[in-house]
């Protein structure tokens, strides 16, 4: 395969079908939600193809800056959508995506693994900031629900005089630990469960797989860093938003 055309998406749209049909046939009720899915896939893909050229012949500092901001306010809303519940979770993902994002994308600019161009900073930010958004939405689920379920225990660790943080420090562990579970299983089965994406794209379009394996390692590198950091400071958030500053409980009964 040399080159894939509008054509090749055409045809591969009988995939689509073939998996409406099999969620029909056994009268599983996501026939909707598969329809506008692949409708909206291939209208917001089609559109950030055109818009991402613009972008890449620009090279503007600016746009490039602006486009990796909106892409953060959007996994914010995101993982925000996932966590209502948590007080503040807008602004808890927003500063813990935009933290993990920003601080491992100047690191890689900064080691210059990378250089400051559209074609490098904005795929490389949009996988970031996605894995960050997962990452931070699990952990403000985890912790929250912990705090929740355990209320009993940790209001007793605070009346023998404990502060928040050592009454919530395995909740918080086990937060950490949700949010970076995925990476950490993508990590241990890369390679040989399945190849992933950015190393089967490259060798798809021609690459060399060494070159392919050197990237998806830095690509795996890059994402433990960004969801490890995401993870620590939504936990770090959500638990501050539980308490307030005299370390007293703040759920509702």
């Amino acid at each position: 395969m040399t080159g894939v055309g509008i054509e090749n998406v055409l045809i591969s749209l009988i995939l689509a079908a073939v998996a409406l049909a099999i969620g029909f046939f056994w009268k599983i009720p996501v026939q909707k939600n598969m329809s506008i899915g692949i409708i909206r896939s291939f209208i917001q893909l089609i559109a950030v193809g055109y818009a991402l050229k613009y972008v890449f012949d620009l090279e503007s500092i600016w746009l490039i800056s602006a486009v990796i901001l909106v892409m953060i306010l959007v996994g914010s809303h995101a993982s925000y959508s996932m966590s209502k519940q948590v007080r503040g979770a807008f602004l808890i993902s927003f500063a813990a995506i935009g933290t993990g994002s920003l601080i491992t994308l100047c690191f890689m600019l900064i080691l210059k693994i990378i250089t400051f161009e559209a074609r490098f900073i904005i795929p490389l930010s949009g996988m970031i900031i996605s894995n960050a958004m997962n990452a931070a939405a699990l952990a403000i689920n985890r912790l929250s629900s912990d705090i929740k379920s355990n209320r009993l225990a940790v209001e007793t660790a605070l009346a023998l005089g404990k502060g928040k943080r050592e009454s919530c420090r395995r909740f918080q562990q086990q937060a950490v630990i949700a949010g970076m579970t995925s990476i950490l299983n993508f990590m241990k089965t890369v390679g040989i469960v399945a190849l992933p994406g950015a190393m089967t794209g490259m060798i798809l379009a021609g690459a060399e797989p060494l070159e392919a394996v050197f990237w998806q390692l830095i690509v795996a590198y890059m994402l433990l860093s960004s969801v490890t950091i995401s993870s620590i400071i939504a936990v770090e958030l959500t638990l501050t938003s539980h308490f307030t500053p005299h370390h007293q409980l703040k759920l509702k009964s």
